[in-house]
């Protein structure tokens, strides 16, 4: 098994990372106006739901795999044979469970199905399932250039298939459209990740006993991630049923624009999962922690200061003038985006050390606070208070894991963890090398194609 150098990862996956939220970004433009407002809410709706849905089924594996083919290398095509098995069996099922009970699905979710919404939410949540569990596993081997490619492979699909929605089907459902462009890539992206890795003949045999070991350390971790996934995702299934649809699309469009400031702290989450994984020294832990606070920090203080100011006119011209609000509901939501990318950095460190029962009560209790603060506050600011909520709940979750594990260290962790003035010239100086390493490389290659 490779050994895991965290910086060469952060500096490649980052590199794809900066590409992604750029075709990212260019994607929620298009299908914004090639949908409007309501629209753009229930599209935001159901995809919301297919997240729960498919996160459900999941139980929490496809964030263990990078800790288990890390400890248990030898298990690898197992967990491959046992995603592929799920894919095909929760297709086939789902899709007849679905279309046998239509208007019990349509009622229960307050959305109008018919019978290519259930075949295509279907293969929405299968296909994602797949998606995010074959990319956990190539985390886990340590094939981060494969990894980086298929996401930026995924992205550049969606963006191709909702420009080509935009311009030629105007006159078809929109809505199931930019699902099914959706799925298209997630499948594309399956294909690739299949083909990238040489399985062997008997990849199809799978270790039901290491599955079942499997589930009951993910099962803690399935607990985790689905209140964390609620907590970032719930409040837009409680707008959709205290307001409406308009409402909810306004609202997606800013929680839209924290998380493209979350995928970097997703993306060094999964690489960093990896790394402390093979790290038994708190010392050193705690040491890579506070290089990345630091580095989140900056990021996310320059990102929300041009945001302020180039917001309103950002927004008006990307998206129309009626979204106008968008820009007045992420003022709201910039505790939020510190929040959320120090949290989610801060439960990869909690699920190095083991998935500890804390990382499943921590965002629960967050949950709780979430939920109870949008009810209070939608009726009184609407989607406004609501994103009061997510703010409070956010660095409430991140605050929390941090006293925790303050205690947990015998009040140690603080002063290993908190920067000096030294540790911010170290970061300057080698964020300048950085730069100046890439300008002799761009230098280097522009000479030489001249040449």
């Amino acid at each position: 098994m490779s050994q895991i150098n965290l910086k060469r990862n952060i500096l490649m996956s980052g590199s794809f990372r900066i590409i992604v939220m750029i075709l990212t970004f260019f994607t929620s433009v298009i299908s914004t106006r090639y949908l409007g407002v309501e629209l753009k809410g229930k599209s935001s709706y159901l995809i919301t739901l297919g997240g729960f849905v498919w996160m459900a089924l999941d139980l929490g594996l496809f964030r263990s795999y990078p800790y288990l083919v890390r400890k248990h290398p030898e298990k690898i095509n197992s967990l491959f044979a046992w995603s592929v098995f799920q894919f095909v069996t929760d297709s086939i099922f789902w899709s007849i469970l679905g279309l046998c009970f239509i208007n019990i699905w349509s009622k229960l979710i307050g959305f109008p199905l018919n019978q290519l919404y259930i075949v295509i939410l279907v293969m929405f949540i299968t296909t994602q399932k797949l998606s995010v569990q074959l990319q956990s596993l190539y985390l886990g081997l340590n094939k981060i250039w494969i990894h980086s490619l298929s996401q930026l492979f995924n992205s550049l699909s969606v963006l191709l298939l909702i420009t080509v929605g935009y311009f030629v089907f105007t006159e078809s459902d929109r809505v199931a459209f930019i699902i099914l462009a959706s799925v298209i890539a997630s499948f594309m992206t399956i294909i690739y990740y299949i083909a990238s890795n040489a399985w062997g003949n008997e990849w199809y045999k799978i270790d039901f006993k290491f599955i079942f070991i499997s589930y009951q350390s993910g099962f803690r971790v399935f607990l985790s991630t689905l209140f964390i996934m609620l907590l970032i995702r719930f409040d837009i299934i409680i707008i959709k049923r205290m307001l409406d649809f308009k409402q909810v699309g306004l609202y997606s469009i800013a929680a839209h624009i924290v998380d493209l400031l979350q995928i970097a702290s997703n993306l060094v989450g999964g690489l960093l999962l990896v790394k402390l994984s093979d790290c038994n020294d708190d010392i050193e832990k705690w040491k890579i922690m506070k290089k990345l606070l630091m580095s989140f920090f900056t990021l996310l203080v320059c990102a929300n200061i041009g945001f302020v100011i180039c917001g309103k006119f950002l927004i008006t011209t990307l998206y129309g003038t009626q979204f106008l609000p968008v820009y007045y509901v992420f003022i709201w939501l910039i505790p939020a985006s510190f929040g959320l990318s120090f949290g989610s950095l801060f439960n990869m460190y909690l699920n190095s050390k083991g998935f500890p029962v804390i990382s499943i009560i921590l965002p629960a209790i967050s949950l709780i606070i979430n939920v109870i603060l949008n009810l209070l506050l939608i009726p009184v600011l609407g989607i406004y208070g609501s994103a009061l909520a997510t703010s409070i709940a956010y660095v409430l979750w991140f605050l929390m894991i941090v006293i925790y594990e303050q205690r947990c260290s015998s009040n140690q962790m603080f002063k290993h963890l908190i920067p000096h003035s030294a540790d911010w010239r170290m970061l300057w100086q080698e964020a300048l090398m950085q730069a100046t390493g890439i300008g002799s490389k761009l230098c280097r290659i522009v000479t030489k194609n001249r040449g």
